[in-house]
């Protein structure tokens, strides 16, 4: 199975421009945890998250019209897939990337869709269903999506705990 299969593909983007305030109200609008950041050309260049606005607003003491989404990207390593990738490398990445959301690209690495935690859960949730349970078979196992889905999630004390019991 595909990522554009699983996307969310009505995905609202900003422009680097753009302020917190504004990400803010189409966070609320769309109800969306993240909105991508794109270029001129439609390219996704970061991501900006519910969490990032908090943490801007108090880390700057500012209010939200006053942070920029730059702000917010400056020295962010994005990450993305492309739509024919399949699930399975998508999940992957966002386990080795411990992220919670990945933009998806077309061809021309143009924006087009989102792939959250939310989509692997509800692809998960069709292997369950006997209809789709051969299909979703194919993808990735049911067992290999909650260990990334609690990669992801666990708190940075965990994680770092993890990574030294591994080493």
């Amino acid at each position: 199975m595909n990522v554009n299969e699983i996307m969310t593909a009505d995905v609202a983007s900003c422009s680097s421009e753009s302020n917190l305030e504004e990400i803010a109200r189409l966070m609320w609008d769309r109800d969306c945890g993240a909105i991508p950041v794109v270029n001129h050309k439609g390219n996704p260049v970061g991501i900006v998250t519910d969490r990032d606005i908090a943490m801007a607003a108090m880390l700057n003491h500012k209010p939200l019209w006053e942070i920029g989404a730059e702000q917010v990207i400056q020295g962010q390593r994005l990450c993305t897939c492309e739509q024919e990738d399949s699930v399975a490398h998508c999940l992957t990445k966002m386990e080795q990337n411990g992220i919670r959301r990945m933009p998806i690209v077309d061809a021309k690495g143009h924006l087009a869709g989102i792939v959250s935690m939310g989509d692997a859960v509800a692809f998960a949730a069709k292997a369950g269903n006997s209809r789709q349970k051969q299909k979703a078979a194919k993808g990735v196992p049911v067992q290999e999506l909650v260990d990334m889905l609690q990669h992801v999630s666990a708190h940075h004390a965990a994680k770092k705990q993890a990574v030294t019991r591994a080493s």
